[in-house]
């Protein structure tokens, strides 16, 4: 036998191995930015908190401290009431009704955007990377929303504002990312989604109805980035090398 009969030099098995390969990279790649922003939206929202505090006088210690990294963990995967209570203690010091027996947060709806629904995990894997490509679509313009209010709100914030700037770009990439991907697998991108420019001037427009509603609302928005990036991972995780059958 020829030294090149049954080797990887065949020209035919080059064919069939250096897609699947190629597959694996991008999948392996976009897994790993995608674990990466999730530890990125974990201190975006660890941040946001902070600022949210300085805004209303309040010292961490004062309010039982901040949100650990494993408690927005355990958010990020949470329906969207459980992520926004578990986000809210800063809120609580804000002054009566927040902190009395029995009151709740307010949980402002987003336009054009939800947390994944409880039935997500269960969807096919091409289903759910399309759902998480969607929201990844919305988020940018969002964040930039809340970006901007933040700057007129806390001005002195630089790390906060510089956070969300990084992050609307980071779900930009990540996005694009997951397109290739679903590209990649043969899988169609189609199909009806929120339009970006229309959600980011709907949530513009609520975000100018008072100091407060901002602040719940720009959390809401962070909470939202972070169970969405959190998603990405879980789901691209289903497709890398090593990950579950």
């Amino acid at each position: 036998m020829s030294r090149r009969e049954g080797s990887l030099e065949d020209p035919q098995a080059d064919s069939s191995v250096s897609p699947l390969l190629h597959l694996e990279a991008k999948i392996q790649q976009t897994h790993s930015l995608a674990r990466l922003l999730t530890k990125y939206a974990e201190q975006l929202l660890q941040e946001y908190e902070c600022a949210t505090c300085e805004m209303g006088k309040l010292r961490p210690q004062e309010r039982g401290g901040g949100l650990s990294s494993q408690r927005m963990s355990r958010a990020a995967v949470a329906p969207p009431e459980a992520a926004l209570t578990a986000a809210s203690p800063q809120v609580q010091h804000q002054g009566d009704p927040f902190g009395l027996p029995g009151f709740s947060p307010p949980r402002p709806p987003v336009a054009g955007l939800s947390a994944p629904a409880p039935g997500h995990a269960g969807l096919p894997v091409p289903e759910r990377l399309r759902l998480d490509a969607a929201a990844l679509a919305v988020l940018p313009p969002l964040l930039d929303v809340v970006r901007r209010r933040q700057a007129e709100l806390n001005p002195r914030a630089a790390r906060l504002l510089r956070r969300l700037e990084d992050s609307a770009r980071q779900a930009r990439a990540l996005g694009a990312a997951v397109e290739a991907v679903l590209g990649a697998l043969g899988a169609e991108t189609g199909g009806p989604r929120p339009e970006p420019a229309a959600a980011a001037a709907a949530i513009a427009a609520a975000a100018t109805g008072g100091v407060f509603p901002a602040k719940v609302l720009g959390l809401r928005v962070c909470s939202l980035y972070l169970e969405w990036v959190s998603r990405t991972e879980a789901d691209l995780g289903q497709l890398a090398p090593g990950g579950p059958a």
